[in-house]
C-alpha cells in the first residue's frame, strides 16, 4: 500500500473521522484517499472545531494543517486545546525531504514550533511508521490529562510502499481509585472544623456530577467551582452550591476565610490579575483528580468520579449548609431590563433555549451568563486560555457532535474568526449565535477601571461594528433583536446556523478589583 492509502486507513480504522481542516500544496499527497473533510477558511477554526468536538464527544479528534503557515496560524488554538485538555490529533504536511538541504519554500521544523504545546509530537519518515504513529499519538492524547499531540507526514513519505499494519488500539485505564488513600483524605476530612469542596471540569469530563451532589450532601458543607472553569463543575441548581471561585489570591481568600481544609476535586487554581496576597495561607489543601499540578497542598492521583463513590461512605457530616438567599440559577430572572442588561437578555435566552449546550465567549458578560443559564453535564463549554476566537469554531465542532447548541460570544470575540459562518453554512452545522454587542472591547475597560484609571475611555477599545451586516455577507441569516427580545424564538427555529445580535448597554462592568 502507498503511504497516504496508510494514512486514510488508519483514520478510518481509528474512527477518527471526519478531518477538520485547511489543506495547502503539501497536504495535498497525504489527502487523495481522504473521506470526510470538513473545511474551514483558516487553519486555527479547523483546531477549534475538533477541541469543542473532542470535549463533547469525549473521544480524540483530528485535524488537518498546511506546514509551516498552517501551524503558525493555529498556535493559539493549539495552545487552548492543551489548557482545556482536548485530545486533538493534528497532522500537518512537510515539504519533500529529498530537497530538505536547501531549504525549500514551506520547510521548517515543526516540532519546535509547536514545542511544549503538545503532550507528544513526531516526524514521521517512513510509510511502515504512518499508521503505528497516528495509533500512539491517539492513545497519548486520550491518557490524562487529556491533551493535543502533533504528527509531520513530508510530502515524499506519502508515495512510499509498505505492507499494511494491523492496529492495537491502547485505550488507557483511567478507573484508577486509591483505596488507602481515599482513607486518608476522609479521615482528613473527618477531623476538620469546617470543610469546603471546589468542583472542577473533571466532574464534566468524567460524568461525576451524581456523585459529586451525593458526595456533597453527605458532608453538608459547600460547594465552590474552580476559577475561570471551562466545563460545567457542579449543577449549579443545588443548594449546595455557594458559586464559581474568582481568579485573584485575595478574592479566593476571603471566600474561603472561614474554611480550614479544601478539598478540591478534579480541579485547580487558575489565576489572572497579580495580587499580593499569598495564596490560601494557613489551610489544609488537598487535590484530588486525574490532572493535578502539585503546585500548592498534597495532590492525589484518581478518577474523581470513583473518588467520590469511595469516599461518600467514610465521611462524617460536617455541617448543614443550604444558600440563604434564592441562589438558583435555574428560577434567576431580570427584575427589569434598564437599557436591554445582561441579566435580562440572559434570562430571556434561558428560557428560548433550556436544554441546550452553551459556549461561552462573551467574556466580560461570562459571570452573568454562567449565573443564569446554569451547569449541568455537558451544557456549558468555555475556553480557560483567555483567547479570543476560539467560541464560533469550538461551537461549530460541538454541533457536530449534538444539534442543540447555543453560542453566546461578544461582538469583539465574533470578529477573530467570523468566516467560521461560511463552515457552519456550507455544511449544514445547526448553531444558534447570540452575539452580545456592546460597541467595544468591555473587559479591557472594565480592566482598565480598576488597575489604570482613565484609559478605559481609549478609543482603541471601542469598536463600532456592524455585526448584521458581517453575519449576513456570508449568507447566514441574521437579525437584530428588538426591545421586547421576541427573536430570541425565530433564533431557536430550524437546524440551520443563525444569527441574533442584541445591542446591550454599554455600562463597564466591576470585573476586578
Amino acid at each position: 500500500m502507498k503511504g497516504y492509502e496508510l494514512f486514510e486507513d488508519a483514520i478510518e480504522s481509528l474512527d477518527l473521522y471526519p478531518v477538520f481542516g485547511n489543506p495547502g500544496t503539501t497536504e495535498i499527497p497525504m489527502l487523495r484517499k481522504i473521506k470526510g473533510y470538513i473545511l474551514t477558511l483558516h487553519d486555527s477554526i479547523s483546531v477549534g472545531m475538533a477541541d469543542g468536538a473532542a470535549q463533547a464527544s469525549g473521544d480524540a479528534t483530528l485535524v488537518n494543517l498546511h506546514d509551516l503557515p498552517g501551524v503558525a496560524n493555529s498556535m493559539a488554538f493549539i495552545h487552548t486545546a492543551r489548557i482545556n485538555r482536548s485530545p486533538v490529533i493534528i497532522t500537518a504536511g512537510q515539504q519533500d525531504m529529498r530537497h530538505a538541504f536547501y531549504d525549500p519554500l514551506l520547510y521548517h521544523n515543526l516540532l519546535s514550533l509547536v514545542g511544549d504545546a503538545v503532550k507528544y509530537k513526531i516526524e514521521v519518515t517512513q510509510a511502515s511508521d504512518i499508521a503505528p504513529a497516528i495509533a500512539r499519538a491517539r492513545s497519548i492524547a486520550m491518557t490524562p490529562p487529556m491533551g493535543p499531540v502533533f504528527l509531520s507526514f513530508p510530502m515524499n513519505v506519502m508515495d512510499q510502499e509498505s505492507a499494511k499494519v494491523d492496529l492495537v488500539e491502547h485505550n488507557p485505564n483511567v478507573n484508577t481509585v486509591d483505596n488507602e488513600a481515599v482513607r486518608e483524605i476522609a479521615d482528613m476530612i473527618n477531623h476538620s472544623s469546617n470543610p469546603a469542596l471546589v468542583y472542577g471540569y473533571e466532574i464534566d469530563a468524567f460524568n461525576a456530577h451524581d456523585e459529586a451532589v451525593d458526595f456533597a450532601h453527605a458532608l453538608g458543607c459547600p460547594v465552590y467551582g474552580e476559577p475561570l472553569g471551562n466545563r460545567a463543575m457542579f449543577r449549579s441548581s443545588d443548594t449546595s452550591y455557594a458559586g464559581d471561585l474568582l481568579p485573584a489570591t485575595t478574592l479566593i481568600n476571603l471566600k474561603l476565610l472561614q474554611h480550614d481544609l479544601i478539598v478540591f476535586v478534579g480541579g485547580d487554581i487558575t489565576l489572572y490579575p497579580y495580587l499580593p496576597s499569598p495564596l490560601l495561607p494557613g489551610k489544609n489543601i488537598l487535590f484530588v483528580g486525574m490532572d493535578v499540578s502539585n503546585r500548592i497542598g498534597k495532590s492525589y492521583t484518581m478518577n474523581p468520579r470513583l473518588f467520590l463513590s469511595a469516599a461518600k461512605s467514610m465521611v462524617s457530616r460536617k455541617g448543614n449548609f443550604k444558600r440563604a438567599d434564592d441562589y438558583s440559577f435555574a428560577t434567576t430572572v431580570a427584575r427589569e431590563k434598564r437599557g436591554m442588561g445582561l441579566n435580562f437578555v440572559m434570562s430571556t435566552a434561558r428560557k428560548n433555549f433550556e436544554g441546550y449546550t452553551i459556549v461561552d465567549e462573551s467574556i466580560s458578560a461570562s459571570p452573568t451568563v454562567r449565573s443564569v443559564m446554569g451547569y449541568s453535564h455537558l451544557r456549558y463549554f468555555s475556553a480557560r486560555s483567555g483567547q479570543l476566537g476560539w467560541g464560533i469554531p469550538a461551537a461549530m465542532g460541538i454541533a457536530t457532535v449534538t444539534d442543540r447548541v447555543l453560542l453566546i460570544i461578544g461582538d469583539g470575540s465574533f470578529m477573530y474568526t467570523v468566516q467560521s459562518l461560511w463552515t457552519a453554512k456550507l455544511y449544514g452545522i445547526p448553531l444558534k449565535i447570540l452575539v452580545l454587542n456592546n460597541g467595544g472591547y468591555s473587559i479591557l475597560k472594565s480592566y482598565s477601571k480598576s488597575y489604570y484609571p482613565g484609559l478605559e475611555n481609549a478609543d482603541f477599545f471601542n469598536l463600532g461594528l456592524d455585526i448584521a451586516s458581517v453575519a449576513k455577507g456570508f449568507g447566514v441569516e441574521t437579525r437584530i433583536a428588538g426591545a421586547d427580545l421576541e427573536e430570541m424564538a425565530w433564533l431557536r427555529e430550524g437546524k440551520e446556523v443563525r444569527v441574533l445580535v442584541v445591542n446591550v448597554n454599554s455600562e463597564i462592568p466591576k470585573l476586578f478589583l
